[in-house]
């Protein structure tokens, strides 16, 4: 077959910036300085980290993941696919993979073009060899790639050398991955081997390379695990480092996963912005550092990835983390001794009480979606109250995450994301955890927490076959999840639920309060609103926090005075609540930008008492658990139409306000309601994930601004 190379030259990359497909930003003809703010840790094994034991399995024992966990005598142990004999593959110093699913990023945005341009600009030198396939979008920004077929790239002086092409393919099948990485391994065998998955991610449950000619299908962990075990025999050592260029995927199980096959991971634990990483810098560094350990290249790409998102304005919420994979097992062995702790706890509802303080990633809210990824670092250090062995794991994390960086907005964040259902998505979604969790302990856990929120007596949960004793704990048959949550979008409020409502009235100075039974369940509240319409149908306004807690008492009452968040067009905003910090509130609404759906991020400031707009992100796709990455700015001409729902008789619909288009800075303050008839109640969101809508109330505001309470309105049963 004839080589055919496709030159990105300076004219070339002008016409595409020009044209949108790529972001204009200056070149840089030098390497990044060494990054001066991350979070390093020298690579020291502890003395108190348990020895990891060597696997008493054979390859052939090893059919499709490289991991097996049993459990003997109610003792933990991890064993992993190894070879006799690691050494390096006889070749060039480096060889990087990239596993380059284009999906909607680069139809859309041209975003995979952008980081093949970003590649270019740098040489790699001769000792380096960027090895690229592409596949899974219906378009690319560059002319001479073929979106119709699967293609083989090498990035050769700063051009692009197609070595290889054949029908087009799933880039979300472990075949083709693994049928890449030993076509790679045979053709550019390297004293160090890495690999990078560049697309979508969604973290443990949903996996990671979304392919949109395939029905956006993906390639969850195990079958990850089941591609990298194919290719296994194809190199001598394992990758130097395997990446994510993709959302969320910084997590335990992905880490246990990866250990038999690479030493280091390199991930996000929060979203990515649409310009993921910076690989002017990764081409650039290993031309100047060509001898350089997967630690030291990604320590030089945290530094990096965080400037990166500054130019997409995203920095407040990065993160970047690099994870010794070698330290992964003794993570494992001390987080099960933990897990199991809180599974035996009596005190079991103070630990997922505490749980929803940690941080986490990926929107997590009714309007945005739910990835239920926590970081597992904020997760240990809320139940170390609760069990001794929390500070051991929590060292054990830290020994293993060699640095890391973080934004503002996770500057706690400790590298490392776990599986937790903040709000239970279904038996499908813990069936999926099931076959990943490296823990029963953790997973009994967790389904208890599930099987809680479903309105179940704790008294009578029981799942010891999940506990007893196994040779692959993978294999064992779950039998839990099938549990009915309550995660409807408009769940009625029901004196059955978990958070017991004792009764609900107005205060002699008009303030609608709720008595609770208990608040032992309660994570907060917000004030819902809805407007009646003329027809009898009513649209739903959002749900704000400024609420009054007086929790001694059990108390719950609003500070409603008949204003809410409004454009400065009069607008109401249908506002979401996403999180609470003692400064700021996060909010999220539904909206059309420029004619597509999205969510708008909105701050408030509790000290300057004002608001903002941050950006716009689509949030987190409730068919395949996708994470979209862009997170956008707003920008002069932008045309906003907030989206409201409307519940009628016979049905409910989704419609558009008015377009308000931006100049400037959009104006957000608190305005006088219309006037009209309107409901009012509390929306009670408990620590499982559910939530509840206390009695309406019903008033009217008249033309001049004035606000009366129906009488009869407010109805208790």
């Amino acid at each position: 077959m004839k080589k055919r190379y496709v030159r990105l030259t300076a004219a070339v990359l002008s016409l595409l910036t020009l044209s949108g497909c790529i972001a204009a930003e200056p070149l840089e003809a030098e390497r990044l300085p060494e990054p001066t703010s991350i979070n390093t840790r020298p690579k020291t094994t502890s003395a108190a980290e348990p020895a990891v034991p060597q696997s008493r399995y054979e390859r052939s024992d090893f059919k499709n993941s490289g991991t097996i966990i049993s459990m003997e005598d109610g003792k933990y142990r991890v064993d992993r696919l190894q070879r006799a004999e690691e050494k390096p593959m006889e070749g060039d110093k480096w060889t990087v993979l990239v596993y380059l699913c284009g999906t909607d990023l680069e139809t859309e945005y041209g975003a995979a073009t952008t980081d093949l341009t970003e590649l270019l600009r740098a040489d790699c030198g001769e000792d380096v060899n960027i090895v690229i396939q592409t596949g899974g979008t219906y378009e690319w920004s560059v002319p001479e790639f073929d979106a119709d077929r699967t293609q083989r790239f090498v990035n050769s002086n700063g051009i692009l050398e197609l070595v290889d092409e054949f029908s087009l393919v799933s880039m979300a099948e472990p075949d083709t991955l693994s049928d890449f990485i030993s076509w790679g391994a045979e053709n550019y065998p390297a004293d160090n081997m890495g690999l990078i998955l560049w697309n979508h991610g969604g973290g443990s449950i949903s996996g990671v390379c979304f392919d949109e000619r395939f029905g956006y299908d993906s390639l969850t962990l195990p079958e990850l695990d089941r591609a990298l075990n194919a290719s296994y025999d194809s190199m001598t050592e394992k990758f130097e480092f395997i990446g994510f260029d993709a959302c969320l995927m910084a997590t335990l199980e992905t880490a246990n996963i990866l250990a038999p096959y690479a030493k280091y991971m390199f991930a996000s634990q929060e979203t990515e912005p649409g310009g993921g990483w910076d690989y002017t810098t990764l081409t650039s560094y290993l031309g100047y550092n060509s001898g350089a350990s997967g630690a030291e290249l990604g320590t030089e790409l945290c530094g990096s990835y965080y400037k990166h998102c500054e130019f997409d304005h995203s920095e407040d919420n990065a993160t970047f983390s690099v994870v010794d994979l070698s330290k992964i097992d003794a993570l494992l062995s001390s987080f099960n001794d933990t897990a199991r702790e809180l599974y035996e706890d009596k005190k079991f509802i103070d630990i997922v009480y505490a749980i929803n303080s940690a941080d986490n990633f990926g929107g997590n809210n009714r309007t945005e979606g739910y990835s239920n990824m926590v970081d597992l670092g904020g997760l240990l250090d809320e139940c170390e109250k609760f069990c001794r062995t929390a500070d051991k794991t929590k060292d054990l994390l830290e020994a293993a995450v060699v640095c890391m960086k973080n934004g503002e907005l996770h500057e706690d964040a400790t590298g490392l994301s776990v599986y937790y259902p903040l709000a239970v998505q279904g038996s499908e979604e813990l069936s999926a955890f099931a076959d990943i969790c490296p823990s029963t302990y953790y997973l009994a856990f967790v389904d208890k927490a599930a099987y809680a929120a479903a309105g179940n007596l704790l008294a009578d949960y029981s799942n010891e076959e999940l506990l007893s004793d196994h040779e692959d704990i993978w294999s064992v048959p779950y039998n839990g999840g099938d549990y009915e949550i309550n995660t409807d979008e408009f769940a009625s409020y029901s004196t059955g639920g978990s958070i017991p409502v004792q009764n609900v009235y107005f205060t002699d100075s008009g303030m609608y309060t709720v008595k609770l039974g208990s608040a032992d369940n309660l994570k907060y509240a917000a004030c819902s609103l809805f407007l009646y319409e003329s027809d009898g149908s009513t649209t739903y306004l959002g749900s704000d926090d400024d609420v009054v807690y007086d929790l001694e008492k059990n108390l719950i009452a609003d500070n409603f005075d008949g204003s809410w968040l409004t454009l400065d067009d009069g607008q109401p905003l249908p506002i979401e609540v996403v999180d609470q910090k003692d400064d700021y509130s996060i909010y999220t609404c539904e909206v059309l930008l420029n004619g597509e759906y999205t969510n708008l991020r909105v701050e408030y400031s509790w000290d300057d008492h004002e608001w903002s707009i941050s950006g716009a992100w689509k949030g987190i796709d409730s068919l395949t658990g996708m994470a979209h990455r862009d997170f956008v700015p707003l920008t002069d001409g932008d045309v906003i139409e907030p989206v409201y729902y409307n519940v009628g008789d016979y049905e409910d619909m989704y419609f558009s306000g008015d377009k308000y288009t931006v100049n400037g800075d959009v104006g957000l303050s608190y305005q006088y309601l219309p006037a009209g008839d309107y409901a009012y109640c509390m929306t009670l969101y408990d620590i499982f994930g559910n939530w509840y809508f206390t009695p309406f109330a019903i008033f009217n505001v008249d033309y001049d601004g004035s606000l009366s309470y129906y009488p009869d309105s407010l109805v208790f049963e």
